[in-house]
């Protein structure tokens, strides 16, 4: 089973921190990360954690976001705004479905949140494997950052899990970054609309079509060398 991390950037109010633990917990999971902030550590946070306190004192926490994905295998940066250059973004039933599908092929799942006043940085996104957003039937108001967490972590609690085979893990990551060399290889730059479809598309990629690409990329790469 891939363990799935939930991961708060910047978070700005102790009490929601507190209530997304709790929600973690409600749902089965435990892992939390905290990224350039300590409002965990605040009493408010603890009073609404109820229960729940385990998971803010054993919360990890980061700098900045590329040092709190380091050992992740497959990033997921929500989002609500429209302003970013994604292509595709997958609902929470998606994402579950998409984590589902490699979940052999993955040990770490980070799950990250922005901030309450401004979500995730375009910088921050890019960091990301991919995109999810929930779907609201109006704009505004958006959703507090402990319901979006519960929402996730609803949705993430319930599909059918298998354990991860040693030798599978890490594929997922692998295929990407081959693909990234290829392109390289071919001169398309990594900021052009080929190279960032591509990045966009190894995110929905199951287990067979990883084995398949790595078949597919090992020819090429044999035939550039000749």
């Amino acid at each position: 089973m891939s363990e799935i991390i939930f991961i708060l950037v910047r978070p700005a109010v102790p009490e929601n921190v507190g209530a997304a633990a709790r929600a973690l917990k409600t749902m089965g999971f435990q892992k939390l990360r905290i990224v350039g902030s300590d409002v965990h550590r605040e009493k408010p946070a603890r009073i609404l954690a109820h229960a729940s306190n385990e998971i803010l004192e054993n919360a990890q926490t980061f700098p900045d976001l590329a040092s709190a994905l380091i050992d992740i295998d497959f990033s997921v940066g929500t989002s609500a705004k429209d302003r970013h250059n994604r292509r595709y973004q997958l609902t929470p039933s998606q994402l579950r479905e998409t984590i589902a599908s490699k979940q052999q092929q993955l040990a770490r799942v980070g799950i990250v949140f922005g901030c309450e006043e401004s979500g995730l940085s375009n910088a921050e996104l890019a960091l990301c494997d991919a995109l999810s957003c929930i779907p609201l039937a109006t704009d505004y108001p958006s959703l507090n950052l402990a319901q979006a967490v519960m929402l996730y972590a609803y949705e993430l609690a319930h599909f059918e899990t298998e354990a991860p085979l040693d030798a599978e893990v890490g594929e997922w990551r692998a295929v990407k970054i081959r693909i990234a060399q290829l392109m390289q290889n071919l001169d398309i730059t990594a900021d052009s609309k080929l190279a960032r479809w591509a990045d966009e598309r190894c995110a929905t990629f199951a287990r067979d079509d990883v084995r398949f690409l790595h078949a597919l990329l090992a020819q090429l790469e044999e035939k550039l060398k000749r």
